[in-house]
């Protein structure tokens, strides 16, 4: 196949293997996306680019695929540029038809010295435009109508806000773009109801308010607890009133920006606003740049925007770390934890999750307890098992999770369907199976390897029994949105025995959804149904668990990182148990994201040139 004159590789098959075989580089470049745990076959572009670059010599080619093959993995891997050398900067001057300046349309910009796809270097711009604009408007709230919202909210809260959820709150305000950071604990969603109570104070209908989050579940969250919080007003106004009458649904950010089930459904663009007055969004850490590029376009100059997240957690799975480069510009709560600094293990965990934030990777392994064998584990505090361990801890994971008596009655329980519905009588057990799978997971820093969510997934599923597909009590995920059914990627449920009247016993899949529990045939979903016995610390976001048990590597990791190692620690309330070596915990610690991006950088210069 030829694209001109131009030999075309596909990246599958045995054409990739002779050249890999032929030339070095293509060797290194498989290497790299290994190591990264990236599909090998997005590198061979790198090969195709560097076989339109006329007027290189055999050996300059090879650099330059090497070049262009790094900055596609580092894009993969979630940056959304890569550094040059002087010398390598020299070698993409000859090809100027491939790389240009930052004003350029060529397939590569050379901005500085980082190298970006014309794309990425575009979409990068644009969001820094857009967010160099807001932040430099004023409020379209007048700021003493801000406080006296704010201030009549948190008179009528119980518990009542603090200082620094009030000061969120009002520094949020303050601009068409407010910015809230704090860790688990620190009270995001009490600053969040105090944000959307205080807009409609200050006159927006709350049917102009927009929930949303990156995922499902993290939507689906939100709502229910603004809900449950609004709800237990002891004393509502009649804005609260309004709020929980006619109160804004939370939705994914696809769903927000007009995505739909239809192929080739598009984003929206700015040629039509969202007829909105206010968006809140959770979990903004988990929003890659195109995400917000397509957010900001779709909103009106005079609409309010808060994001709100925790700048510590790993950012988006996809290029971009917007929300950690926004820090520097906005507020900030105060540090805390899910796990209770007042009984000794939540101290332990707090500890530990103050410590992986600073990159104290000493005093983190100081603060794991280690146990020889996994039945020394006492699941309090922070305990560390060898890796050696590791199938014998998986068999004590399902022995103490999936044999106790009670829980075993409920996976034997046969729930009755009655035109697709589950049986009232029924609903306490799928609250309590809910409920009890909600306690502990197992949490991994890849989907595959032996340390990885899937080979975790198999082994426990073959310890229950294997076979089938999907065993009863054994818990599910969604992987991806099923819009049609208002299940969201990430969503849990769990399988269970079901009777159909005049049918006989089969398998179904049972997740709470917003209309309450629902009953699926696990074939209708797909592969869009994955066990969930394990997921990786990414799918783990939003999620929280008495108990977690992380698997380490064999080896350092350039995946596991400091924030991968704070995200996934912060999920335990009660315990922490690592399996794996102390060196290989501490040289995660040592390992901040190495995730690059020009959107700070931007946005500085951006700011001091509108002063």
């Amino acid at each position: 196949m030829t694209y001109g004159r131009h030999p075309i590789l596909l990246p599958t098959g045995t054409a990739r293997d002779t050249l890999v075989a032929a030339r070095p580089a293509a060797q290194q470049l498989r290497d790299l996306a290994r190591a990264n745990d990236l599909d090998e076959g997005s590198t061979f572009l790198a090969w195709q680019l560097a076989e339109l670059a006329d007027g290189l010599a055999s050996d300059e080619r090879d650099v330059f695929t090497l070049i262009v093959g790094r900055l596609l993995v580092a894009q993969a891997a979630g940056s959304t540029c890569a550094p040059t050398t002087a010398s390598e900067r020299g070698l993409l001057a000859k090809v100027s038809e491939l790389v240009g300046g930052s004003a350029s349309s060529a397939p590569l910009i050379l901005d500085g010295d980082q190298l970006y796809t014309q794309r990425t270097h575009a979409c990068e711009v644009r969001v820094v435009r857009a967010l160099a604009k807001r932040l430099r408007q004023p409020s379209p709230f007048a700021t003493e109508s801000a406080a006296r919202a704010v201030h009549d909210v948190a008179a009528a809260s119980t518990p009542v806000p603090s200082a620094d959820q009030v000061a969120a709150t009002m520094a949020a305000l303050a601009h068409p773009l407010g910015i809230i950071s704090g860790g688990p604990g620190t009270g995001k969603t009490t600053t969040a109801l105090v944000v959307v109570r205080a807009l409609v104070r200050l006159g927006i209908p709350a049917t102009h308010i927009a929930l949303a989050a990156p995922t499902g579940k993290a939507a689906s969250r939100l709502e229910e607890e603004l809900r449950l919080r609004l709800s237990a007003l002891t004393s509502p106004s009649t804005e609260d009133r309004a709020l929980l009458a006619d109160g804004p649904k939370a939705q994914t950010l696809h769903r927000l920006l007009g995505v739909t089930a239809e192929p080739g459904s598009l984003l929206r663009s700015h040629a039509e606003p969202l007829a909105l007055r206010a968006v809140l969004v959770d979990e903004s850490s988990m929003i890659d740049l195109v995400l917000m590029d397509r957010l900001l376009a779709a909103l009106a100059d005079d609409c309010s925007l808060v994001l709100l997240g925790d700048a510590d957690q790993l950012p988006a799975v996809s290029a971009g770390a917007v929300f950690r480069d926004l820090d520097a510009f906005g507020a900030r709560l105060g540090q805390g934890f899910r796990a209770n600094p007042a009984r000794p293990e939540g101290k332990r965990i707090a500890d530990l999750a103050s410590a992986v934030r600073a990159g104290d990777a000493l005093a983190c392994v100081d603060l794991c307890t280690e146990r020889r064998e996994p039945d020394e584990l006492r699941h309090a505090g922070v305990e560390i098992v060898l890796a050696q361990q590791r199938d014998e801890l998986l068999y004590r994971f399902d022995q103490r999770n999936f044999r106790a008596p009670a829980f075993v009655a409920l996976t034997e329980h046969v729930f009755r369907l009655d035109d697709g519905a589950f049986a009232a009588n029924d609903l306490p057990r799928l609250d309590a199976l809910a409920a009890h799978l909600a306690r502990a997971r197992i949490l991994a820093v890849t989907r595959q390897r032996n340390t990885g969510a899937e080979r975790c997934n198999a082994f426990l599923h073959d310890l229950r029994g294997g076979g089938a597909a999907f065993l009863p009590g054994e818990p599910v995920l969604m992987l991806r949105n099923d819009r049609e059914r208002e299940l969201w990627n990430g969503d849990h449920g769990v399988a269970v025995r079901v009777r159909r009247p005049e049918q006989g016993t089969a398998i179904a899949v049972a997740f709470r959804a917003r209309q309450g529990w629902i009953a699926l045939d696990p074939g209708i979903l797909g592969n869009a149904l994955g066990l969930a016995y394990a997921l990786t610390v990414h799918k783990s976001q939003g999620s929280e668990f008495d108990e977690i048990l992380l698997l380490l590597p064999d080896s350092p990791s350039p995946l596991l990182t400091r924030q991968l190692v704070y995200t996934a620690v912060s999920r335990a309330r009660t315990s922490v148990v690592l399996c794996g070596s102390a060196e290989t915990l501490a040289a995660g610690v040592d390992t901040p994201e190495n995730r690059k991006s020009g959107v700070a950088e931007r946005l500085a210069a951006a700011m001091n040139a509108g002063s």
